[in-house]
């Protein structure tokens, strides 16, 4: 039977022994690809902390991925079948739906997670010094979209699938897609959407700039939970 991922991901490290769950940890501070996990965020943590760590550094569907790497990884095998098997989903062909971050709490998480907030680092030099490189015209940018979506082997007639697969062309989050964003940074998607909004009131602009974040906005206002966002969050 399905369960969410979040709960899931916490059954099976309540279910660890004490050494596998210390491996388990051990094995999080050794990885190596970005978003790393820092000690502190470990130390003295038990299994629910360390599930709430993973699902808000990776959100839940990367969360997964990285739980049964580590989990295999530490040879706890039989878990990491018991994970995969609670957490498969029937249909998991993307339509361009992004897994919204959330609280402990179950609310939307409207802080940047932690490979937001390296992103926007790692961008800001290039932004200072000039060097985040020109905007595409909007045409270019829907046909890199298709390219992707076909790669992926998905269906480029899809509107809202190909729109997840739009790169952003402005701000600190440059170079990523519209569903990265609304996956690792809800609240700049709606001060995105907000602002957006508030320029169209005043001027008819249709400079790449603005048509791509009438594009962006048009992405961003068909979730539901971005709706939630826009109407408690005050920019």
């Amino acid at each position: 039977m399905a369960t969410t991922i979040k709960r899931a991901i916490r059954d099976e490290l309540e279910n660890l022994s004490k050494i596998d769950f210390d491996k388990f940890c051990e094995e999080l501070l050794d990885r190596r690809e970005e978003p790393r996990i820092l000690r502190r965020s470990v130390e003295g943590k038990g299994p629910v902390d360390i599930t709430q760590l993973l699902v808000s550094t990776f959100t839940e569907p990367k969360a997964l991925q990285v739980a049964l790497n580590t989990l295999r990884q530490i040879n706890c095998n039989e878990a990491a079948q018991t994970l995969e098997s609670r957490t498969r989903i029937k249909d998991s062909v993307d339509n361009g739906n992004p897994a919204l971050p959330k609280t402990s709490s179950g609310e939307l998480e409207t802080e940047p997670l932690q490979e937001a907030l390296k992103i926007a680092a790692d961008q800001f030099p290039l932004k200072a010094t000039g060097q985040g490189g020109p905007l595409k015209k909007p045409e270019e940018v829907k046909a890199d979209a298709e390219a992707r979506v076909r790669s992926e082997g998905g269906d480029p007639s899809n509107k809202r699938l190909v729109l997840s697969r739009f790169i952003i062309q402005f701000g600190k989050y440059k170079g990523q897609t519209f569903k990265w964003l609304l996956e690792n940074d809800v609240g700049y998607a709606a001060y995105v959407v907000a602002t957006h909004q508030d320029q169209r009131k005043w001027k008819k602009d249709r400079s790449p700039l603005m048509v791509h974040k009438v594009l962006q906005t048009n992405f961003t206002d068909r979730v539901p939970l971005l709706e939630i966002a826009l109407t408690y969050m005050h920019f």
